[in-house]
């Protein structure tokens, strides 16, 4: 369910910057742009997994130095 409403939201995206009615450049700004913005979002995601997957171990650090 999440990945069909992710491809239809970047697919509608992409058919909207298609019918845009700019210049060719406004046009590649926009889809390079949407780009960035989706990649990074998933960057983000698996940042913010990584680091809750890692929240067991930082407390096991701080008592070591606490002793």
């Amino acid at each position: 369910m999440a990945w069909s409403s992710f491809a239809l939201a970047l697919l509608g995206m992409f058919i909207g910057i298609i019918n845009l009615e700019q210049l060719l450049s406004v046009k590649g700004y926009y889809a390079v742009t949407a780009l960035f913005l989706t990649m990074s979002s998933f960057v983000l995601q698996k940042t913010v997994r990584d680091n809750n997957d890692d929240a067991p171990l930082h407390p096991a650090e701080k008592n070591v130095e606490e002793l």
